[in-house]
């Protein structure tokens, strides 16, 4: 029997001799006070292969209750357009006296969220379009960032204005006087018609918002509801005095959605279109990308995940650690997501769920901020149950692995992003620790 006190790391390579990852160091664990003390010792084993790439999902852009607006320069995958898209609800109790009231203006009002991003000390210009195009759900009874309608390339209103996203001011937009009149006088020609809403439907189908990309250079959300986003009719009757009259037309929140798109097509992030591809870490630098508003994923496989069921003979993992990296030379510290989440995917980017923990929540990351250096900045998921239960398949199928994404509040309402290393560079790369209890049966 070797005395602990003087094992040496000779021993290692007995049960590590049919893996072909080397590098380990011992550790300490914390033990259950019923655990019965024999010959062991901890290593652990950081040098496992990994494998991650970027893959992309569709995102869903409807029932967010958040309109995107705006341009985004991304540092990696160049300008990011954000637009959205309203139908409007025919007017539930929309009142006109033809001979005495007067039309004054009718104003697009929109609430920011307090989201942003891009650079809002400069002054963004928003246009509204008119729609020829009745929107319409997807089979699925949503849409999605890459769906669109068409519109009059006239704008109905344009309005430039400095973003005050944390402040919450709400943007108003006039319409164009023309179009505000013509609804006024459909509303009172078919107000006793028995399809007036139908027919106000299929006649003003809505509008999208967007930007001029010459000028605005941040993108911000807007709250959709009733009392944030909506049409306000501005009108006066003037008898003995005059009397000031505002009324309410509410927007199909069931309808709204962003189109969200990327500009620079030569960029190999944006070429990743087909949701069954991978790009993998070795052919973008090795740099893998989140980003909410495009659906970009991280996937991570296990291609030595085989090699480990020789470790299950000589002992056991009790921890296994994943860590993934943000790349600190090109994020801020502040600009990390807080909060990622993991679950399985298959052989063609097929996402089965998420993992989820001891009280079955949704398994999340813990965020660790290195802010003096950086270099001990990283994500990490315990994935102890997750690798000791693919230990007990009879032969590991390296076609599933794990996906990992932001949360999905996050996705379709917001341009969030965060870039990673993988694992093949050599500084601060993502990796898999796996701490081991060995067994000596010597």
């Amino acid at each position: 029997m070797v005395n602990k006190k003087n094992r040496k790391w000779y021993l290692l390579p007995l049960f590590l001799i049919s893996i072909w990852y080397t590098s380990c160091q011992e550790g300490e664990l914390d033990m259950d006070d019923n655990f019965v003390y024999t010959s062991t010792y901890t290593a652990l084993i950081d040098t496992v292969t990994i494998q991650l790439s970027t893959i992309v999902d569709t995102v869903k852009t409807t029932s967010t209750n958040n309109a995107l607006i705006g341009y985004h320069q991304h540092p990696i995958m160049g300008g990011q357009t954000a637009q959205t898209y309203f139908s409007l609800n025919a007017p539930g109790n929309f009142t006109w006296d033809t001979e005495k009231e007067v039309f004054d203006s009718l104003v697009l009002v929109l609430r920011p969220n307090g989201y942003s991003i891009g650079d809002t000390a400069i002054d963004a210009f928003y246009k509204v379009h008119e729609l020829t195009e009745t929107i319409e759900l997807n089979d699925d009874g949503y849409l999605n960032n890459s769906n669109s309608f068409d519109f009059k390339e006239t704008p109905i209103s344009t309005e430039s204005f400095r973003p005050y996203p944390q402040g919450k001011e709400e943007v108003s937009m006039r319409l164009d006087d023309t179009y505000a009149l013509g609804i006024i006088d459909f509303l009172n020609t078919y107000k006793n018609h028995s399809d007036k809403n139908t027919l106000f439907e299929e006649e003003y189908k809505g509008f999208v918002i967007n930007c001029d990309t010459n000028i605005t250079r941040a993108a911000m959300a807007f709250e959709v509801s009733d009392s944030a986003s909506y049409l306000r009719l501005y009108s006066h009757t003037v008898e003995l005095e005059k009397r000031e009259i505002e009324q309410t037309f509410s927007l199909n929140s069931t309808t709204q959605f962003n189109e969200i798109s990327t500009h620079n097509k030569d960029i190999s992030f944006n070429q990743l279109e087909d949701k069954k591809a991978r790009l993998e870490e070795q052919s973008t630098n090795g740099m893998v990308l989140l980003q909410s508003g495009l659906g970009y994923k991280f996937r991570v496989d296990f291609p030595s995940l085989n090699n480990l069921l020789e470790l299950e003979t000589k002992g056991h993992i009790v921890k296994a650690e994943l860590r993934i990296h943000p790349n600190m030379e090109i994020m801020r510290s502040d600009d990390l997501p807080s909060t990622l989440y993991i679950g399985d995917i298959y052989r063609a980017n097929e996402i089965w769920g998420y993992l989820t923990d001891a009280n079955s929540n949704a398994l999340t990351s813990t965020l660790t901020i290195d802010r003096m250096y950086h270099e001990h900045t990283y994500y990490s998921f315990d994935l102890t149950n997750y690798i000791n239960s693919r230990m007990l398949e009879a032969v590991i199928d390296t076609d599933q692995g794990l996906f990992i994404t932001l949360p999905d509040s996050d996705m379709g309402s917001s341009l969030m992003w965060m870039a990673a290393n993988g694992h093949s560079i050599t500084k601060n790369n993502s990796k898999l620790l796996l701490y081991y209890y060995y067994y000596d049966n010597e």
